[in-house]
């Protein structure tokens, strides 16, 4: 989790004595819903022994940290999403998704800080009862830069004098792939020069492999598997505009730049975002062009087609949340 080790670096930067409680990795196997409850079940009862001063929990499965709520010491809750809407996302399970609200409730209600992300999930916090919350968000560090340069990437990649989209990142049904290979079919007829690269996989891999090969677009799509995080930037600085595509589900109210990790990276180094219009997004400015799902391949021909603006915004980077929380931790006397 990048959040999480930002924040432990954050944390001992500053002069906190941090420990990262290791989750049980096993059961493995299948079934998938079983070996979940059961893996659970061991990472409850981890957090249930484990003893500290401050427990700063990141949520997502928000039930593992209910131990909490049993002891002593200062609870911080990282809120990075609505567990509730993963459930409902990936198991499409009503009462499992009312069990997640409930945990999330329960946590919300218990804490004695709530920190989240973004605004959106800030004001779900409210709602919810929390006694105190604070906004800090998923910006890259300063240090998050490209090791090779453009042209190096474009040459490897053989990605030539080609206009290029990027998408990075887990190819699913819930980060949108359906809506991607519908936009690079409409692109692609669209505009004969684009190229699309693709880094990252997932459990639509091999189903977006198989849509590659028949629709005859392996001169038009440059397929890059998952690549470690240390050289995220070299793709994306190779790039000429970067994707986000959904389609409205139960995670669309809670989504915007400050959550989305990879959109602050793409900021970051510069390149525009054609965006789903959901969340934060729907007001965001340019360099992120917000759009709804169903014209976001008109999006990218259109602005492939014209001479791009100017780009002129400030960076936003992890040195601002790390101030926010030295000055989070130094009101708890951590520091």
């Amino acid at each position: 989790m990048t959040r999480l080790r930002r924040v432990y670096r954050s944390l001992r930067e500053l002069g906190a004595d941090v420990v990262v409680l290791k989750p049980y990795t096993y059961p493995s196997g299948k079934p998938r819903l079983l070996k979940g409850v059961v893996r659970y079940l061991l990472i409850a009862f981890q957090v249930l022994l484990a003893r500290a001063q401050i427990y700063h929990f990141f949520n997502v499965p928000d039930i593992i940290g209910l131990p909490l709520l049993l002891k002593r010491g200062v609870l911080v809750y990282d809120l990075r999403s609505p567990w509730s809407a993963s459930i409902i996302e990936t198991f499409h399970s009503r009462p499992l998704s009312t069990i997640a609200e409930l945990s999330e409730k329960a946590m919300v209600r218990k804490a004695d800080l709530v920190i989240s992300v973004n605004l959106p999930l800030a004001k779900r916090a409210c709602l919810f009862g929390a006694k105190k919350v604070i906004v800090v968000p998923n910006y890259p560090p300063l240090s998050f830069a490209p090791s090779r340069s453009r042209e190096e990437m474009r040459e490897m990649l053989g990605l030539g004098n080609s206009p290029t989209v990027l998408y990075l990142g887990k190819l699913s049904l819930v980060e949108g792939v359906e809506l991607l290979e519908s936009v690079i079919l409409r692109v692609c007829s669209s505009l004969q020069g684009v190229k699309f690269l693709i880094v990252g996989g997932g459990p639509q891999e091999v189903a977006f492999k198989k849509f590659i090969a028949e629709n005859s677009l392996e001169d038009r799509i440059v397929f890059i598997s998952w690549v470690p995080h240390e050289i995220v930037a070299d793709y994306i600085n190779a790039v000429d505009l970067c994707l986000v595509p959904r389609r409205w589900d139960s995670y669309s109210d809670y989504i915007g730049p400050g959550s989305v990790l990879k959109v602050g990276e793409y900021l970051a180094l510069g390149k525009p975002v054609i965006v789903s219009k959901m969340g934060e997004f729907a007001t965001s400015e340019f360099p992120i062009i917000p759009v709804n799902p169903s014209e976001m391949s008109d999006a990218v021909v259109g602005f492939l087609s014209n001479s791009p603006p100017e780009l002129k915004t400030e960076r936003l980077t992890w040195e601002i949340s790390h101030r926010k929380l030295e000055r989070i931790y130094k009101d708890l006397g951590a520091i």
